[in-house]
């Protein structure tokens, strides 16, 4: 999401901070700093996240200012270091973004809160749910916490997008549908095809590098 600093109004670059900041706040204080001092490798992946996540936001297509298609990786970083460091990650790339864009940040909170905290919450929330009902199938971790998730993800990711720029006063809802919303499905699929495919060899390569997946609970006597 790419907007200068004039074109976001007051009151809703103020609500954005205040979410992202409390959204921080609540990661930093439950995030597993434990593992991470016992675990290095997971320090890295965290400062592969904020790279990966950047890296994704970066390449995009832009509709119209502040109507953007780009996508998303929360699925795949939440599934590999956990919420909470998914949230440190993706404010930070968040404001990478803004900064490598020349924009301003008074919009960085909400591509935070749209991009990385939404999609992240919902692929937390859809594998916990898939992990405590349904049978611990490796197609299933696959196809519900991951391919699912992301499509879900990608899909509010637009609609919040469109709901913000109507607040802003940017457009009416007839433009965004025209020109974003009916457009969105396209890439909200590849978006939960690329996830499925990294989750797909980190799960078979390195299970051990994935804190939502447990090679013996999936696959083995499987």
């Amino acid at each position: 999401m790419q907007l200068p600093n004039h074109l976001v109004s007051l009151p809703i670059g103020a609500i954005g901070w205040l979410l992202a900041i409390a959204s921080l706040i609540w990661a930093v204080r439950t995030a597993p700093w434990p593992a991470l001092r016992a675990e290095p490798m997971r320090t890295h992946l965290v400062l592969l996240a904020v790279i990966f996540l950047t890296g994704m936001w970066t390449l995009s297509a832009t509709l119209m200012p502040g109507l953007t298609l780009h996508f998303l990786g929360a699925a795949t970083v939440t599934l590999v270091i956990g919420l909470e460091l998914t949230l440190i990650a993706g404010l930070i790339a968040a404001i990478l973004s803004a900064l490598l864009f020349g924009q301003g940040l008074a919009i960085a909170s909400w591509t935070f809160l749209l991009s990385a905290a939404l999609p992240a919450a919902i692929t937390y929330g859809i594998t916990r749910a898939s992990q405590r009902f349904l049978p611990p199938n490796f197609f299933i971790y696959l196809f519900i916490g991951v391919f699912l998730s992301a499509v879900l993800g990608m899909l509010v990711h637009g609609g919040g997008t469109a709901l913000l720029m109507m607040a802003l006063g940017l457009y009416d809802a007839d433009i965004i549908w025209n020109n974003y919303l009916r457009i969105l499905p396209l890439i909200a699929f590849p978006e939960g095809v690329i996830n499925g495919m990294l989750m797909t060899a980190l799960a078979l390569v390195s299970p051990q590098l994935v804190i939502s997946f447990d090679d013996h609970h999936y696959i083995d006597g499987r």
